[in-house]
């Protein structure tokens, strides 16, 4: 069984990054068995398409645009998403809704996991989380971790980085902190 951890998103732009950061987290922090494959789809778009038909299951991370308190944390299954394609906030939103479409009329597809968290500010042009989401990252990466425990991947922690950390490493900046 092939399962991808896709994390989608703007780095650029305050929360709008959360996914990616959060496939960054993963990556530093834990070992997976089986092994599965932690992507950064950034903003891809339609180029990521192939992970939706290659791999069997395929758990989203990113935030999502619905009418909630930022912060809140959203399950949401594929076939739930089918026909949402004209709701969205930002580009890369109606993209990867309506790969997730294409995806299914194309033949093989994978069954789609969207874990999402609801932004508080994805307008900032600043690299790293508003406080409101760094309070939710670990429930978030808790309930990735719990996802893929139901798909029958084991894991290890082998690091104990923070997302600032994390991001600091990938970016070298993180809400104005740099490395040096």
């Amino acid at each position: 069984m092939k399962i991808a951890v896709l994390g989608v998103g703007n780095i650029l732009f305050k929360d709008e990054g959360f996914g990616v950061f959060a496939v960054k987290y993963l990556q530093q922090n834990y070992r997976f068995n089986p092994e599965i494959s932690l992507i950064d789809g950034g903003t891809g778009g339609f180029k990521l398409i192939e992970y939706f038909q290659d791999y069997d299951y395929v758990i989203l991370l990113d935030v999502i645009s619905v009418n909630d308190r930022a912060g809140s944390i959203y399950r949401i299954e594929g076939e739930n998403l089918a026909g949402l394609s004209y709701y969205h906030q930002t580009a890369h939103e109606v993209e990867v809704l309506q790969m997730i479409d294409l995806a299914a009329l194309g033949g093989k597809s994978a069954k789609v996991i969207v874990l999402g968290v609801v932004p508080e500010d994805i307008t900032k042009t600043e690299i790293g989380l508003t406080l409101t989401l760094e309070n939710v990252f670990h429930p978030f990466i808790n309930l990735v971790l719990k996802e893929l425990e139901n798909l029958g991947v084991n894991y290890e922690k082998i690091n104990d980085k923070s997302i600032q950390d994390v991001v600091i490493d990938f970016i070298g900046s993180y809400n104005n902190l740099r490395s040096f």
